[in-house]
This record gives C-alpha cells, structure tokens and sequence, in this order.
C-alpha cells in the first residue's frame, strides 16, 4: 500500500545560547533525517534566536526554524519521537495543513509580497522626489548668486 503524501509545517525551538554552527548542524541534522526518510522539504524558513515566553528547561532565549514538507504521516512520528529525545530541542509542534490551508497561506503571501512590493516603490518614489527637490534647491541657491 502506498502512502499518501501530506503537507506539514515542522517547527523546532532550539536552545538559543548555542553558537551559529551548532544551530546549524541541529537542523541540517533533521533535514538530513527527513530527507531518508522520504520527505520532500518544500522550505525551511530559519526564523531565528528569540526571547521565549517564559523559561523552557531554565532557558530564556530560543532559535526557531520552520520545516515546510511534503511527508508521509509516519515520517512526522518518527521525527516526533526524536524530538523528545534529542535534549538540544526546547519545544517542537508539527502541523498538518489542509488543502484550505494551504491555499490560504498562498493568498496571504501573495498579498504581502504586493503590499511590500507598493511600499518599496512608494519609499523608491519620495527618494527621488527628496532628491529632485534638493537639486531644484541648489540650482535656485546657484541662479541667486549669480
């Protein structure tokens, strides 16, 4: 029987007092894990080191990263079940998107990517319009002189 591949969000808390390369080595680790075992990493979004809610195993600071896969549902057990051994991770949660979801996160991305893209031309815009008037300063400062 052939099992059938389901999207997931996978979201680790590391400890966050590790330095750069630990982290690193951390999460290539699980990358690594997921790939033998059949998954398809669609991202990772490496959120980085914030101050936690309140203290996970007297610890205050975490780095956070997002696995985006495409998995069989066996597979996010598995990882489940190495993330409570492994006493590098604070906290781990896996989500299972549905379809729905899934669509929904696209159309939000989709508008936010507008969103920053009009802010980005707006800022582009008064830029040049500071500096436009800045040169039409000048040239009024220069006729004046003369």
């Amino acid at each position: 029987m052939v099992k059938a591949n389901r999207n997931y969000e996978i979201y680790i808390i590391v400890d966050g007092n590790f330095d750069d390369p630990t982290i690193e080595g951390i999460s290539a680790k699980y990358e690594n894990f997921m790939k033998k075992n059949g998954a398809e990493i669609l991202n990772i979004d490496k959120i980085g080191r914030r101050r936690l809610a309140y203290p996970i195993k007297k610890k205050v600071n975490g780095y956070y990263t997002c696995f985006e896969i495409l998995a069989p549902t066996d597979v996010v057990g598995k990882l489940e079940k190495n993330f409570r051994i492994d006493e590098n991770i604070l906290r781990h949660l896996a989500i299972q998107l549905s379809p729905a979801d899934l669509k929904e996160k696209q159309d939000y991305l989709k508008k936010k990517a507008l969103i920053l893209a009009k802010l980005e031309a707006e800022r582009v815009t008064e830029e040049n319009n500071a500096a436009a008037s800045k040169a039409e300063a000048a040239d009024a400062a220069v006729k004046a002189e003369q």
